[in-house]
Parts: structure tokens; C-alpha cells; sequence
């Protein structure tokens, strides 16, 4: 490796080609930075500088001696190969020249190699999205790619070159000026992309694609690098929306059990992928086949309507954190190893337990890692029982309701609970939406499009009994009129879909019923049953509507039932969420930060353990809190000490940990220590059982 500065211009007027290889991300330069940079330049000939640095540009050799490879600095060089060719495009446009400089001199020194045998002749080759952008701007206007970020830079510098303050000799002379550290990487033992990363580590907002891309393309051969852009990852960029840091931070949590650090995607695949992959094309086929079903999930578009209808519903829900599972189950789909009709019962059990656990208001810190393991538990279990007694179906039923604490599967009573008196109206619109959706659209035949007409505010989810009561409506509902308004308005008996304007929501109840567009016409004929036949509309009615709709609900997310029950019974392990105490549990294990088991046999070495594996990353915090002054400690810096009694064990060398004390306190400070080292709760997973009556119920030590 070697570099020394050089001017920009000397340099692009000594090369013949500049590549940026299909790995680099798109042009990305916006105005403002084109903005910039010409005012820049103007202030050098304004303020007479001699030299402005300009950055820094890593090359390296190409497979032919011509060839320079644009490692980092593409933005740079490509921002002043346009601002060249807008100059040369305006001088030819407007029949003028400058005194030094002309529109043939620029074109021939810096845009175009006049002696390439090749049809392009292009000194700059972008990669192959910009490429097209970029040599339709040599041409005729009308044919220019207008949604292209180098024709937008183009036409700004092409415009403000009409009202430059300076001459177009002037502004030559200030590009002269601009300096690069030109770093060329010549020596085998240069690595690309450890000197890619490292140039990239601060202030350049790369995304985990782009990383990953890098990575995988970076060291092979140009015609390789065309071929995996080509045949593999531009296809899944497209299946993907482009949504590529999500795909592979799902397609890393499907394959590990556990997803990733939002911070660490890009170094959990550069792990995953060293130590599991052999053969990178293979690779790219796997890739492919599970971007295929990425694209399914995203538009909710498979060749089976019952499942699609289901992806459409979770994904207006936003519950991405399923999508791994999704995608595992829609790749055997698309291998044919699972057949449309199981594929549609396991994500119906899937929907109603997301919609259950919604309903029932229970927290989602738990969903990270029960679905992070669900298909592999699976698969686990699949292939050790007899494929005709276990369908993945039933399975999955069996698995989701060994679930406990905020991870259960919530029963009927706990549903019925909720949607009695549950406030229902003032929660995420997003799930309001789909709960009245669901409501509605439950075997019909032919289902009302209400997302589409809630989102161009054609329908709306109102009050029957509405918020503001008018003279009429409290006449109606008589002297306890305020407590069943207080008791009923936002509950699931009041609320409906209409198609009214909702200016009339506080008419009374005979008008609503009787307007048009009213409860007696609405086409939401399962929301507006009883609306629409009922003489009056209070206590009696609200509730008689609440029953019914809750029998709906019970049919539409139902509890499962499954036949299944393995021959070797497992227990599950409760994930913590922070909440648990565990009084009155008996410890058997736990695992912590991956999926090894460690037994233990009392809660005092799990409390140890634990704080030695927060030591094994980072002792520091540990050292910091056992220094504290005794007379400042407060909660957990309080258990730490560099001294030793009978009630202290040590945890690292000079440093010891009280653990005399109940589970709740036990669990409390590892919240606590937790939160110190900026770990998910769900990172712990504990197994643990109940004491058998027969014992005296204390908590173990």
C-alpha cells in the first residue's frame, strides 16, 4: 500500500478507466453536497487559495493493466466527473468557450478516452445502476433518466452554471486546485476490505447491506463480481423492496435461533459466514431461494389466497419481529417439503396468538425469543416423532402453549376478560383497525375492503353511543346516563365501522340507524346486526352486541386444541422479561447470551453464574461498583465488595458479590445489571418449575 496527494485532475487526466465495482453503493451525493462543493470552489478563487484537499481515494488495480478499481472515494470522483460534463455540455448548448478551456479539451482530458477500442468510451464506468443514468447525460436531453441522482446533481450544476459568479476559466482553475490522497493498494497483502471497513468505520452512513455486499464481492475477480450483481444480488434487492439489512438481520435470526444486535448485524454475518459457508455460489442459491420468500411476506403474495390474506393482516399489524418464522415456513412452502392447506393452519395459529396476546395487552419483549426459536424447535421435534402423529400444525399449537408468564398463549377467559370492558378505542390504530376489520369481515364470502377505505378515510371507527351526548341521547338513556357512558363508551359493544361522515357521530341514535349510509344500510353487516334492529340504544343493547362479538372473536382467533403431545416431554424455559421474581421456584438451569444449557442446583449459583459470565465481557462496570465509597452505594453497586464473609462469593479476583438474599432480590439486581451493561432481558432464559406442595415453598438459596 502507498499514497500521496495528488491533484484530482492531473490524476482523472491520467487514467484511462475508473470502475466502481457492482459492490460500492449507488451514487449518493445530494444537491446539498453539490451545493457545497461549487461554493467551495468559488471561494477558492474568490479568497485566491492555492490548493483545497479534497479527500482521500483508495485504488487498486483492475484484471486489465488500464483498469483502476475505485475502492473509496467514487462520490468525489463521480460528483466532478459531472460537474465536468455539465460544463462541457453548456459551453457546446450555448456556442461559447472560455480563453483556456473548451468543450472538446474537457471531454477528451478527463471524460472520454479517444483512443479505447470499447463502444463506451467512458473513462468513469459507475456501477451498473448509475452506468445507464450517467452515459445517457453525453447525449440528448429528452433521453436523460430523470429520476437518477446523478442527472438531478447534473441539472443543478448544468443550472447554476448560468448564474456562476465567476468565469467558466475561473472555475477550472479552482478544480485544478482540489487535492486527493490517493492510497493504492498494490501489494498482495493488502486487504480491501479490512481497509474498506476501516475507512468507513465513522462517519460515512453505510448501511449493513452495503457491508455485506462489500463483503461478499469485494475479492473476487471483476467478471465474478458481474455475475453474483447480476444473477443474485440485484434480484434480491428487488424481491426485498430493498429492504436488505432487514432480510439478513431475519435471515441471521432464523439461521442462529437468535437475532442480532441491531448495532452487530453486519459482524454476526461475517461470523455466521466464515464459520458456516463453504462455497460462496451456494450460498447465493440458499440466499436466493429465502429472498423469495422475503418477496412473498412484503407484498403478501404467494399462489394461495387464504394465505395471503393472513400476510396481508400481519403485515398491516407491523409485527415484524415474525418475520423470520414467516419466511422459514414460506421457503419449505416454496421447496414443496409443506403443502398450502398446513402452511395456512400454522400461520392462522400464529395469527391468533399474536392477536390474542394483543387483546389481552401482554408486553412483546417476549416475541424476540419465542420466535426466534420456533421453527427450529420445530424441526427439533419433527424429526423425532412419527410424521403421521405430528403435523407441523399441531406442533407449533403444542409449542406456543407450553408458553408461560408474558410468553403464554392467553385462554379464552382472559380473552372474554378483555373484550368486555377493555378500552378499545383509544389504542394503536393499527390494531384497532384490524380487530374491527377481522370483526367484520369473518366468513364472508366476499370481503369489504376495509383497510383501503379506513387509509382514504371513506369508513371510520366510531362511537354508537357517542362522546359528546346530545339532549336527545341523554333523555334516551335516562337519570344513569353518565355512568353507562362512563361504563360502555369505549368499549367493544359501542364501537362499529360506518361509512357516514363522522360530523354526525353524536346524532341521535333513530337518525344513525336511518340516515343514509346509516346502521339500517350499512354493508358492515356482521358489526351492524343489532344496530340496525334495535329499538333503542343503552345499557341492554351495548352488552347484548358485546356477546355476540366476543362469540365471533372466540371463532375467529380460536384457542388451539392440539392432538399432539410429544413422547418426550420437554420443559420450556421461561424467558426473562424483567418482571419475574420467582418466588416459590425451584431452579434447574438456565442459558444466557446463546443457547448452552447450564445446569445448576440452587438459585445462589445461578445469581454467581450470571454476574461471572457479565465479568467474562466486560469487568469494568464490576470494579467501578465494588470502588464506589460504601456511604454512596445505592441498589445494585451495594452487593459489591473487595472484601470477603461468609455470605460473599468471589467473581472475579479481588472482587465478591453478596447473595443472601430472596429471589425477588436476586432477580431485581440482575434487571439492574442488565440494564448497567446494555443486555435484553430476553437474553436470559431460565428453567425453573414450581415447588411441589409438599415442600414449605421458600426460596432457595
Amino acid at each position: 500500500m502507498e499514497g500521496n496527494v495528488r491533484y484530482l485532475l492531473e490524476y482523472l487526466r491520467g487514467g484511462t478507466k475508473f470502475i466502481i465495482p457492482v459492490y460500492q453503493r449507488n451514487y449518493d451525493w445530494k444537491k446539498e453536497n453539490c451545493e457545497r462543493l461549487l461554493n467551495d470552489l468559488i471561494n477558492l478563487e474568490n479568497e485566491d487559495k492555492k490548493t483545497h484537499f479534497f479527500g482521500s481515494i483508495v485504488v487498486k488495480p483492475g484484471d486489465y493493466s488500464q483498469d483502476i478499481i475505485v475502492i473509496d472515494g467514487q462520490q468525489r470522483i463521480t460528483t466532478t466527473s459531472l460537474l465536468l460534463l455539465a460544463m462541457k455540455n453548456w459551453m457546446t448548448d450555448n456556442e461559447t468557450t472560455g480563453e483556456r478551456i473548451n468543450p472538446n479539451n474537457i471531454n477528451d482530458a478527463f471524460l472520454e478516452d479517444s483512443f479505447s477500442r470499447e463502444v463506451d468510451k467512458f473513462k468513469l464506468r459507475s456501477n451498473p445502476r448509475d452506468y445507464n443514468a450517467y452515459k445517457r447525460l453525453f447525449g440528448d436531453g429528452k433521453f436523460h433518466i430523470n429520476n437518477s441522482n446523478l442527472t438531478l446533481n447534473y441539472e443543478y450544476f448544468y443550472t447554476a452554471i448560468t448564474n456562476l459568479p465567476i468565469s467558466l476559466d475561473q472555475l477550472m482553475n479552482s478544480i485544478q486546485k482540489l487535492q486527493v490522497m490517493v492510497v493504492n493498494l498494490n501489494s498482495p497483502d493488502d486487504n480491501p476490505q479490512l481497509i474498506f471497513e476501516s475507512l468507513n468505520s465513522t462517519g460515512v452512513d453505510l448501511t449493513d447491506a452495503d457491508k455485506i455486499r462489500n463483503f461478499l464481492l469485494m475479492n473476487e475477480s471483476q467478471k465474478e463480481q458481474l455475475f453474483l450483481f447480476e444473477n443474485y444480488w440485484e434480484p434480491i434487492e428487488n424481491r426485498t423492496n430493498f429492504q436488505l439489512s432487514s432480510f439478513f438481520r431475519d435471515y441471521l435470526t432464523l439461521k442462529n435461533g437468535k437475532y442480532p444486535n441491531l448495532s452487530k448485524v453486519y459482524e454476526t454475518f461475517v461470523y455466521f459466514y466464515q464459520s458456516k459457508c463453504s462455497d460462496k455460489r451456494s450460498f447465493f442459491d440458499e440466499l436466493s431461494d429465502y429472498s423469495y420468500a422475503y418477496q412473498q411476506i412484503l407484498g403478501s403474495v404467494t399462489d394461495n389466497k387464504e394465505i395471503d390474506d393472513i400476510l396481508k393482516r400481519l403485515n398491516h399489524l407491523q409485527v415484524t419481529v415474525i418475520r423470520p418464522f414467516l419466511m422459514a415456513i414460506l421457503h419449505d412452502y416454496n421447496q414443496h417439503q409443506l403443502n398450502g392447506k398446513e402452511v395456512a393452519k400454522i400461520f392462522n395459529i400464529l395469527e391468533s396468538y399474536i392477536a390474542r396476546r394483543m387483546i389481552t395487552k401482554l408486553p412483546s419483549n417476549s416475541l424476540n425469543k419465542i420466535i426466534s426459536v420456533l421453527y427450529r424447535d420445530m424441526k427439533k421435534i419433527l424429526e423425532k416423532e412419527d410424521e403421521a402423529l405430528a403435523t407441523p400444525s399441531e406442533v407449533i399449537s403444542y409449542l406456543l402453549l407450553t408458553k408461560i408468564n408474558t410468553g403464554k398463549f392467553p385462554t379464552d377467559n382472559e380473552l372474554i376478560e378483555n373484550l368486555s370492558s377493555r378500552d378499545l378505542y383509544n389504542i394503536n390504530s393499527q390494531f384497532r383497525t384490524y380487530l374491527f376489520e377481522r370483526l367484520e369481515n369473518y366468513d364472508h364470502f366476499e370481503s369489504l375492503q376495509i383497510y383501503e377505505g379506513i387509509q382514504n378515510q371513506e369508513y371510520s371507527i366510531e362511537h354508537i353511543l357517542p362522546q359528546k351526548l346530545s339532549r336527545q341521547w341523554i333523555e334516551d338513556l335516562g337519570p344513569d346516563y353518565k355512568k353507562i357512558q362512563t361504563n360502555y363508551l369505549n368499549t367493544l359493544g359501542n364501537l362499529t365501522i360506518t361509512a357516514y361522515n363522522s360530523k354526525y357521530s353524536n346524532r341521535p341514535f333513530k337518525d344513525k340507524q336511518n340516515m343514509e349510509k346509516g346502521f339500517k344500510e350499512s354493508h358492515f353487516v356482521n358489526l351492524n346486526k343489532i344496530p340496525a334492529r334495535a329499538e333503542t340504544w343503552g345499557e341492554t343493547e351495548i352488552n347484548e352486541r358485546t356477546n355476540e362479538l366476543i362469540q365471533t372473536s372466540l371463532k375467529i382467533w380460536p384457542y388451539p386444541n392440539p392432538a399432539f403431545k410429544p413422547s418426550v416431554h420437554e420443559r420450556s424455559m421461561i424467558i426473562f422479561d424483567g418482571e419475574q421474581k420467582f418466588t416459590n421456584y425451584q431452579i434447574k438451569g438456565y442459558s444466557f447470551l446463546n443457547d448452552e444449557y447450564h445446569p445448576v442446583e440452587t438459585w445462589k449459583d445461578f445469581f454467581i453464574d450470571v454476574i461471572k459470565h457479565l465479568a467474562e465481557i466486560n469487568s469494568n462496570p464490576l470494579i467501578e461498583m465494588t470502588r464506589l465509597n460504601s456511604s454512596i452505594k445505592s441498589g445494585v453497586e451495594g452487593i459489591f465488595s473487595s472484601t470477603s464473609n461468609a455470605n460473599y462469593k468471589e467473581v472475579v479476583p479481588g472482587i465478591y458479590v453478596y447473595f443472601s438474599m430472596s429471589n425477588w432480590r436476586k432477580m431485581s439486581y440482575i434487571k439492574q445489571l442488565l440494564d448497567i451493561y446494555d443486555l435484553a432481558y430476553d437474553e436470559l432464559s431460565i428453567d425453573a418449575v414450581l415447588y411441589d406442595s409438599n415442600t414449605d415453598g421458600k426460596d432457595s438459596l
